[in-house]
């Protein structure tokens, strides 16, 4: 009997890697597509499935000048992946007790100004605190090294743009405002502190600041695709500091999960809290927790986030019912690779994740679909009628930049399906979502309308 026990175990245990074996190869597959597509000079992705690492690979160049190829050990950087490590060094001094979620800023922060006085930490963390954003600002270069009175200095005289807890709208400001929380309730900088309570103990020791300055070994180069070429990245850096000042590779981002899976650095308490949706002023749910979004992907729970910095694109997407995380790191500055390869790579170790399972609304569709619809159809016939957009689009969308990219759209032939599958409510505008079909391939659309009903926003979200 135990002999036979024994048998079956080793026969399961080789069936299961066997399937691993195949889903790797699935995901050499689905990254070299996407780089070949996109024009991504590299890429490093991890997955990690019940714990276990099973892949976990550099792809293409970390230097087209100089010929070096993407590592396990080659350093990214992460962007907005930036802001759950930021979120997580709070989560740290609450459970020092220096620090409440509930607690005014003005307690922490000094001189900030009258028109903050009921923007509490929990808004920082969930976008939900009214503050600019400013990085739509000028003022907060890398190069000009703002500390933390100039910054509030700065910021002040901009009126919230809403009741705290009243809505999410994406903030940068609110991150750097934490992160300089840190450091007054820490008395240590920011970078410093992340290395302390969270970096070295996991094991990340080549992760760190991106700043220049810095000499970062095996640092990967930044690029953009103009048209038809390469272009190393704009120079001239925003300060990101707590929003997305963090630079990573592969290997440290896969010791970065598994911390979030042990209890060695947050509590069980605080990852309830930090993958908890905010629940607004009117008791409505927020797509945000602490530093991550939730949501729910074709009956799949996602918490994850994505990152962009100049030259960089990066994602992590945890499906935690699934136990399957999938990392990308990228040396892209194009909008959505890291998601985009991520979401790719999720689709080998769960099917049901494909566009194909997607549900299309049965009720009454949205007034503008017809608009919608024919607006797509435009743009892959390669025709843009200004009077359909605002301005901001339109020229968007007439720029040498998407019109290179829109030859891609423009292969595929004529639009033969325009389902609508659903909207939402994020950062204060209504999102509605259309499954599309041209030439074999399948596309998942994003569009938003202005108050005067003209399309403010059309971007492919997915596609197989």
């Amino acid at each position: 009997m135990t002999s036979k026990k024994t048998r079956l175990a080793l026969l399961l245990t080789i069936f299961t890697f066997s399937v691993t074996a195949v889903k790797a190869d699935e995901v050499d597959r689905a990254v070299r597509m996407r780089m070949a597509e996109r024009n991504i000079p590299g890429a490093a992705v991890a997955v990690v499935k019940n714990g276990r690492v099973v892949k976990m690979k550099g792809y293409g160049l970390a230097s087209i000048e100089f010929g070096v190829p993407v590592t396990t050990d080659t350093v990214f950087e992460i962007g907005s992946v930036s802001k759950q490590m930021t979120a997580a060094g709070i989560m740290l001094l609450v459970q020092d007790g220096k620090v409440s979620l509930d607690e005014r800023i003005s307690k922490y922060l000094p001189g900030t100004p009258e028109d903050w006085k009921d923007v509490r930490v929990r808004h920082l963390l969930t976008h939900t605190s009214g503050i600019k954003s400013y990085t739509s600002l000028t003022g907060f270069e890398l190069s000009r090294r703002v500390r933390i009175d100039g910054f509030i200095k700065q910021l002040s005289p901009y009126p919230l743009e809403f009741t705290p807890g009243e809505k999410n709208i994406y903030s940068n400001s609110g991150y750097n405002l934490l992160a300089y929380i840190i450091e007054t309730q820490s008395g240590m900088a920011y970078m410093d502190f992340m290395r302390e309570r969270i970096f070295l103990p996991l094991g990340m020791t080549r992760t760190g600041d991106r700043d220049p300055r810095n000499i970062i070994r095996l640092r990967a180069e930044g690029y953009e695709w103009q048209m038809d070429r390469y272009a190393g990245r704009d120079g001239s850096l925003t300060d990101l500091m707590g929003a997305g000042s963090i630079t990573s590779t592969i290997a440290d981002m896969v010791k970065w999960e598994a911390g979030l899976r042990g209890d060695k650095l947050l509590t069980p308490e605080s990852k309830r809290e930090i993958w908890t949706q905010f629940k607004f002023n009117n008791g409505s749910l927020s797509p945000y927790g602490l530093g991550w979004r939730i949501s729910d992907v074709r009956g799949v729970k996602l918490i994850g986030h994505t990152g962009q910095t100049a030259g960089f694109g990066a994602a992590i997407f945890r499906y935690v019912d699934d136990s399957v995380t999938v990392i990308t790191l990228t040396n892209l500055g194009e909008l959505g690779m890291g998601s985009l390869i991520a979401s790719s790579v999720a689709k080998a170790f769960l099917p049901k994740l494909s566009l194909k399972n997607v549900k299309i609304f049965s009720g009454e569709k949205p007034e503008y679909s017809e608009a919608f619809m024919l607006a797509l159809s435009d743009r892959i016939t390669g025709k843009i009628d200004e009077q359909k957009f605002t301005d901001s689009l339109y020229r968007n969308l007439t720029g040498d930049r998407t019109r290179a990219a829109d030859k891609r759209l423009q292969g595929l032939g004529k639009l033969t399906r325009f389902d609508y599958v659903g909207s939402e409510n994020i950062d204060g505008r209504t999102i509605y979502r259309y499954l599309a079909a041209a030439g074999g391939r399948m596309m998942l659309w994003r569009f938003a309308v202005d108050e005067a009903g003209k399309i403010r926003e059309m971007v492919l979200e997915e596609d197989e």
